[in-house]
């Protein structure tokens, strides 16, 4: 149950992790992402019964707590009974992953108490910190990544000073919108689609 604060991207770390794990892709069919709220309850539940019968990893989202997690507070209820229900008779291979943002007050707190005792919880903050963000910024590229680009010297030498950016334009939140046109939470997802573009230069 991966809970992290609205700019930390979760999702990444599970499709990388899943990747490593042969045959379980969305493109194989054996990995499920599925955003929460707008009636996306029914596709959960058919996707849940698919996966426990077949084997398949199932990722639910709720992202940006106010809008979608009221629509299916209602319906984690009903997740909650399934979940214990797969637990008993379900494929060995069978997994599900439940990410949300921490609710903003306590009292807000809604996901039911049996979801959270039966599950591993893993929170997710972004770095506090310039040097702090440059670590992880740099940190989240493994040696196949440097590898990848033809001109590997030229590639290294500007992804450090490219990471320094990203850590300062991930930084300027907290002094306010001065400077730019209003508020984005420069991600880690940000980050790697710039990678993309200098690998591709």
């Amino acid at each position: 149950f991966p809970i992290s604060s609205p700019s930390v991207n979760h999702l990444s770390p599970i499709i990388s992790f899943t990747g490593k794990k042969p045959g379980f892709t969305i493109d194989a069919g054996r990995f499920h992402n599925i955003s929460l709220g707008q009636g996306q309850e029914m596709v959960a539940e058919e996707a849940l019964k698919k996966a426990a019968r077949c084997g398949h990893w199932v990722l639910l989202q709720v992202t940006g707590f106010q809008q979608n997690i009221y629509p299916v507070a209602k319906w984690l209820g009903t997740l909650q009974k399934l979940l214990e229900q797969y637990s008993e008779e379900s494929h060995p291979d069978f997994h599900v992953f439940i990410s949300a943002e921490p609710a903003p007050t306590p009292e807000e707190h809604i996901v039911p108490q049996g979801i959270l005792e039966n599950t591993i919880k893993i929170t997710s903050e972004p770095p506090t910190g310039m040097l702090a963000n440059v670590h992880a910024a740099l940190y989240s590229f493994d040696q196949d990544t440097l590898e990848l680009c033809t001109r590997e010297g030229e590639f290294k030498g500007i992804l450090f000073p490219l990471c320094c950016f990203h850590s300062c334009a991930a930084w300027t939140p907290k002094f306010g919108p001065w400077g730019w046109n209003g508020r984005y939470q420069f991600s880690a997802r940000d980050l790697t689609v710039r990678v993309a573009v200098l690998c591709n230069y």
